[in-house]
C-alpha cells in the first residue's frame, strides 16, 4: 500500500535502493554471525581471499588493490599476524618493504572462510534458479561498476580515484 505523501519511487518497498540496503545489512549480518565461530571478522576474511590471490606481494600494493591507506593495512595485517593467519617477510625486490603470504593455519582457515561462505551464498540465493542467479550477479557487478566500485576492494565508502584513501572498511 502506498503512502500518500510519498512518490512511488520513495515507498521503502519498492525502492530499488532500499531493498539493496535492506538485503546487504541482512547479508552482511548474517555473514558476521557466520564468521564468528572461525573467530574472524568479515573484513579479516576479506583480507584473507584478497592475500590468496595476491601471496607475496607487497603490503603496500595489496592495501593500494583493496583500497585501504596503509594505516588500516598495518592494523589489519597485524591482526592477522597475531592470530597466525598471515606473516610478513622482507620483499626480496625491496628490503624498504614487506611481502605478505599466507602461512598454513592461514590457508587452513582460507579454506573454512570459503565453505562458510559458498554455504551463506547457498542460503541467500535458495530462492532463485541456477539462470537467476547468474542474471542477478551479472547485474550487480554491472551496478557496482557503475558506481565505480571495484570487486577486489574490501566494503565501504567509495573513496575517489586515483586516491589511496580510506574506505572505512572495519
Amino acid at each position: 500500500m502506498q503512502t500518500p505523501d510519498l512518490a512511488p519511487g520513495l515507498q521503502p518497498g519498492g525502492s530499488i535502493a532500499f531493498l539493496l540496503v535492506q538485503l546487504g545489512f541482512h547479508v552482511a549480518g548474517r555473514y558476521g554471525e557466520l564468521l564468528k565461530p572461525l573467530g574472524l571478522e568479515q573484513r579479516q576474511a576479506g583480507m584473507l581471499v584478497r592475500l590468496a590471490e595476491n601471496d607475496g606481494r607487497s603490503q603496500q600494493a595489496i592495501a593500494e588493490l583493496m583500497g585501504v591507506n596503509p594505516t588500516r593495512m598495518v592494523f589489519l595485517t597485524d591482526e592477522l599476524e597475531k592470530l597466525g593467519l598471515v606473516e610478513r617477510r622482507r620483499n626480496p625486490a625491496d628490503r624498504r618493504s614487506h611481502a605478505l603470504h599466507l602461512t598454513e593455519a592461514g590457508k587452513a582457515m582460507l579454506a573454512r572462510v570459503r565453505e562458510v561462505t559458498a554455504a551463506h551464498e547457498d542460503a541467500v540465493t535458495a530462492g532463485l534458479t541456477g539462470a537467476e542467479r547468474e542474471q542477478l550477479t551479472a547485474l550487480l557487478r554491472r551496478l557496482a561498476g557503475a558506481q565505480g566500485l571495484a570487486g577486489h576492494s574490501l566494503p565501504g565508502p567509495v573513496r575517489a580515484p586515483g586516491t589511496a584513501g580510506d574506505t572505512g572498511a572495519d
